[in-house]
């Protein structure tokens, strides 16, 4: 399935080779070929930049992975939008960070995790908006009674940029589990 971003990109990159074959047919062959050099310099550089965007990302979520499973909530609210929307599955929405730092408070006061996060897709839309979709696996265990239960869920994040930084602006997830 091909992507918005993907069909974007192709069409600009279609509608940028249609101008420098315009440039290339009426010019000689050495400008033709610093044309060529300076799109595939142009194309390199956009590369890199989409790859350094993604790694900041996948790196949002690692840091949300360790404060997580530390059972840090004020390590995983710094990594959160003023505006934040957490979408746990059997809760009441949270919705701003007040209300998002409330929430994480409650959890890590009944139970600790230990979760291995798997990235499964990363898409930058643009240069303030970027999606996340993972899936997590390990063991979450309640503080009162030390009971060890299996979790296994697939989330979405979706990430805003704020001050050059990237951060979690809404966040849902649900179990992958069988019901019992």
């Amino acid at each position: 399935m091909t992507s918005r971003r993907s069909v974007l990109r192709n069409s600009a990159a279609i509608a940028f080779g249609a101008t420098a074959l315009g440039a290339v047919v009426s010019a000689g062959p050495a400008e033709a070929e610093t044309a060529q050099q300076s799109q595939s310099s142009d194309s390199d550089q956009r590369d890199r930049f989409e790859a350094r965007q993604c790694a900041e990302v996948v790196g949002v979520l690692k840091s949300y992975e360790r404060a997580l499973n530390a059972g840090d909530v004020a390590g995983v609210v710094r990594l959160y939008t003023d505006d934040a929307v957490l979408l746990p599955p059997g809760a009441p929405t949270a919705v701003g960070i007040d209300a998002v730092r409330a929430t994480y408070t409650g959890i890590f006061q009944a139970l600790r995790f230990d979760l291995a996060f798997e990235v499964a897709e990363v898409n930058v839309v643009s240069s303030e908006w970027a999606f996340l979709r993972s899936a997590s696996t390990g063991v979450v265990t309640t503080l009162a009674d030390g009971a060890q239960l299996p979790s296994s869920n697939h989330e979405l994040f979706v990430l805003h940029k704020s001050h050059g930084r990237w951060k979690l602006a809404r966040y849902g997830f649900s179990s992958v589990l069988p019901t019992a």
